[in-house]
C-alpha cells in the first residue's frame, strides 16, 4: 500500500502577506527598486508590471490562501490565470517558503510538494509525481530544503528528499535523494558535493581534497 501524504498546512492571510514580502525582496535583487519602502500591495502591483514573472508568484500565494480559506472556485481561477498568463502551474498541495524566484515560464509543480525558503526555479522545470505502469498512484512529491536551485529543464520526481542549497543541473532527472550542498546532474541524476569558495562554487568530481 502506498503511504498517504500528510495534509499540507493552511496558510492564513498574515502569513501570505509575509511570504509575498519575502518574494519581493528576492525580486528586488534582480530588479532594484521593486521592494522600495511602500505598502506591500503597491509594491506587489509595481512588481507585476516591472518584472516578467512576479505575477506568477503573486497568483500562487493568493491561490494557496484562497484554498485554505474555503474559496476553491476563485483559487482555481487564479491557478488557470497563472497557466495562461505565465505558463506556470503550481498545485493546491504545494507549499513554498518565502523568497521564491521564478525566472521564466513552462514550470509545473504538482503533488504534495514542499520547497523551503529562497528557492530559484528556472524555465521548463517539472516537480511532481513519479507514477509508473502497474504501480499504485502516489501523490507524494519532492520535499526540498532552503536555497535550492532548479536548473533549466530539470525534473524532480517522486517522494525524494532534496537538501539545503542543493543544485539540480540543467535537464537533470532526479528520482533519488540529493544531500545538502550537493549538485545533481545527468539522467538519471547523480549527486556530487558542491564546494562554496569565496569566488563562487564548484562541483567536486572526485573524492578527496
Amino acid at each position: 500500500m502506498t503511504p498517504a501524504a500528510s495534509p499540507q498546512p493552511r496558510i492564513g492571510w498574515a502569513e501570505t502577506v509575509r511570504l509575498i514580502e519575502l518574494d519581493l525582496e528576492t525580486y528586488d535583487a534582480w530588479f532594484p527598486g521593486v521592494s522600495a519602502a511602500r505598502p506591500t500591495g503597491i509594491r506587489a502591483g509595481l512588481a507585476v508590471f516591472r518584472t516578467e514573472m512576479f505575477g506568477a508568484n503573486l497568483l500562487f500565494r493568493l491561490q494557496t490562501y484562497l484554498h485554505g480559506a474555503g474559496h476553491s472556485t476563485l483559487a482555481t481561477l487564479l491557478t488557470r490565470m497563472s497557466r495562461i498568463l505565465f505558463d506556470v502551474m503550481i498545485g493546491r498541495n504545494v507549499r513554498i517558503g518565502g523568497g521564491l524566484y521564478i525566472a521564466h515560464g513552462s514550470v509545473v509543480v504538482e503533488g504534495t510538494v514542499t520547497i523551503g525558503q529562497n528557492a530559484s526555479i528556472a524555465p521548463f522545470v517539472t516537480v511532481g509525481l513519479a507514477g509508473a505502469p502497474g504501480t499504485a498512484f502516489d501523490v507524494r512529491g519532492p520535499q526540498m530544503g532552503d536555497g535550492v536551485v532548479l536548473g533549466t529543464g530539470s525534473k524532480i520526481l517522486g517522494p525524494v528528499q532534496i537538501g539545503d542549497r542543493a543544485i539540480i543541473g540543467a535537464n537533470a532527472v532526479v528520482v533519488s535523494d540529493v544531500a545538502t550542498d550537493h549538485t545533481a546532474v545527468g539522467v538519471p541524476a547523480r549527486a556530487r558535493p558542491t564546494r562554496h569558495d569565496g569566488g563562487g562554487l564548484h562541483v567536486v568530481t572526485r573524492e578527496g581534497p
